[in-house]
């Protein structure tokens, strides 16, 4: 079995109730070429075995990642040289807005600066979301597997990393319609030019410009998140895609196939097919020419992004799966957003439902 998104929403719950084989035996030739973080990503807990194994095989990786249109911000600010972003977490924000109404002075009048998501209907808004809670130095779930949102400390974090995140649609900076967004509106919003910058979980984004040199190279340009409010460099969740191999009479098969595909020249082929939207999971084919073009903007932030990763909550606690699934965060920010629910009500009201996901986890 093999999805865009699986390996993040149904991996780790699979691993638990022991639906899945391991795969120590099918990657293990391979494990030492592995980029770091990549076994500990697809290393999930076995209810039964009490114990963490890899449970799939690793196919490529991605993050989300920050996207611009580098002409329109030349043309805003009446200059044709390179404009220097902050790397600053405020600052970074700020500068978007600010050249928000630059551009429109410049007769972008439709121009938002800012196009993040802020739609319960689309999983980028999660996604998106947990880069705001690491930058604000919240922790959801301990190395344990424990909860700690009702750790007052953690709690204020969160508020302040919501009142961050849902700030920019109450000062307009944020399409109106971001709350009606699916997976591709940012996508569409972004390529239509009306907006300055959005993130997105893959390079998918410049990935559909590249029969079109000068708008992959030239217009669009790709920039790693800023550091965090105290000025620590944000850690990224990585997601990684992942085949998985029940535990069914067609295992051998299955683990031939696999076996097969994740040979360096296969993989290099499939990777590189992708039109460059997700990295290589090899060192070695991270080290061919297509993935280190200096001029490549977007490929090179992308890199930056996944080396500094950190293990995502499903992989601490496979409960948290649920709470992607149901896209939690995504739904207190619309409240905010939509029904001008006061932030802490809103957290609060995502506590209890995350609280109430992981009390029904303990159960079963």
């Amino acid at each position: 079995m093999y999805g865009y998104s699986v390996g993040d929403s149904h991996g780790p719950t699979f691993a638990y109730k022991g639906l899945l084989l391991k795969t120590s035996d099918v990657i293990e030739e391979f494990e030492s070429d592995y980029s770091p973080g990549i076994i500990e990503n697809i290393t999930f807990l076995n209810k039964e075995a009490k114990k963490r194994s890899p449970y799939s095989i690793p196919l490529s990786v991605s993050s989300a990642y920050i996207h611009y249109w580098k002409d329109l911000l030349q043309e805003a600010n009446e200059t044709d040289l390179a404009i220097n972003i902050p790397d600053t977490w405020n600052e970074f924000w700020e500068f978007w807005g600010n050249n928000q109404q630059k551009a429109i002075q410049a007769g972008f009048v439709d121009i938002k600066g800012i196009g993040l998501p802020m739609a319960s209907s689309t999983s980028d808004t999660h996604i998106l979301f947990d880069f705001f809670l690491e930058a604000h130095e919240a922790k959801i779930i301990s190395t344990s597997g424990e909860l700690l949102l009702r750790k007052p400390e953690e709690r204020e974090k969160v508020i302040k990393a919501m009142k961050n995140y849902t700030s920019f649609y109450k000062k307009g900076w944020v399409p109106a319609k971001a709350t009606e967004w699916g997976d591709v509106d940012n996508n569409i919003n972004f390529l239509s030019s009306l907006s300055l910058m959005t993130a997105n979980p893959t390079l998918s984004i410049p990935g559909s410009q590249t029969a079109d040199e000068v708008a992959y190279y030239e217009r669009i340009a790709s920039v790693g998140w800023p550091k965090g409010i105290t000025g620590k460099k944000v850690r990224t969740d990585i997601s990684v895609k992942q085949m998985f191999i029940f535990d069914t009479n067609k295992a051998k098969e299955a683990k031939s196939y696999a076996r097969n595909l994740i040979k360096p020249e296969n993989l290099s082929a499939y990777v590189e097919g992708s039109q460059g939207r997700y990295l290589p999971v090899s060192q070695r084919i991270l080290e061919d020419p297509f993935w280190n073009e200096l001029r490549n903007t977007h490929i090179q932030a992308s890199r930056e992004t996944v080396e500094n990763y950190k293990l995502a909550y499903q992989i601490l606690n496979p409960a948290y799966t649920e709470v992607r699934r149901l896209n939690i965060w995504a739904q207190a920010i619309e409240q905010v957003c939509v029904n001008n629910t006061p932030v802490d009500v809103a957290v609060d009201n995502a506590i209890e439902s995350i609280e109430s996901i992981f009390k029904k986890w303990e159960r079963s």
